[in-house]
């Protein structure tokens, strides 16, 4: 079990550190729009559109690195009142009820979403016209990075906070 939730955490720690090189170029892209458009009086064509292409694949792929961090918003105000051991039993009703039908149906829709686009080879509308279809494969990798950190969680709580011992 440990190598399993080792290997799903440090894989969500590398995306999401490579992720947020994305913050960078994003904010370039922006600032070089904005220069363009404000001072010289000549917008480019493709800064918006590669802005929220660039932004959209930051968002997602920092899915299972929040996770991991516990940085995705909670309501803390009954949970933290809860014993540890309520706290794993909860935990895992969540896990079961909501979490892994949400992620395995938006693992499922994506998955279909970006073939779809895959197969038509997708262009935006745009007059810039960029192919589309790469930025929405990151939608299903996005959503099994999610999936794969929530077992990670699963087996954390579990091992933490009902056998009331650290994963071994």
């Amino acid at each position: 079990m440990l190598k399993i939730v080792k290997f799903i955490d440090r894989l969500n720690e590398i995306v999401g550190r490579i992720t947020s090189i994305l913050a960078f170029v994003l904010l370039f892209v922006v600032v070089f729009e904005v220069i363009m458009r404000k001072v010289f009086d000549s917008p480019t064509m493709w800064g918006f559109e590669f802005s929220y292409m660039v932004y959209a694949v930051m968002f997602l792929l920092g899915f299972g690195y929040t996770l991991k961090h516990k940085m995705h918003i909670g309501i803390d105000v009954l949970y933290s009142n809860l014993s540890p051991k309520t706290q794993g039993i909860l935990d895992i009703i969540t896990f079961i009820v909501f979490f892994l039908p949400f992620t395995l149906v938006a693992i499922k829709s994506s998955f279909i979403f970006a073939l779809q686009s895959w197969q038509g080879l997708e262009h935006s509308q745009s007059p810039w016209g960029p192919p589309i279809y790469p930025f929405k494969a990151f939608m299903p990798i996005a959503f099994v990075l999610l999936f794969l950190q929530g077992i990670s969680e699963l087996i954390k709580s579990y091992y933490q906070k009902i056998k009331g011992r650290e994963i071994e």
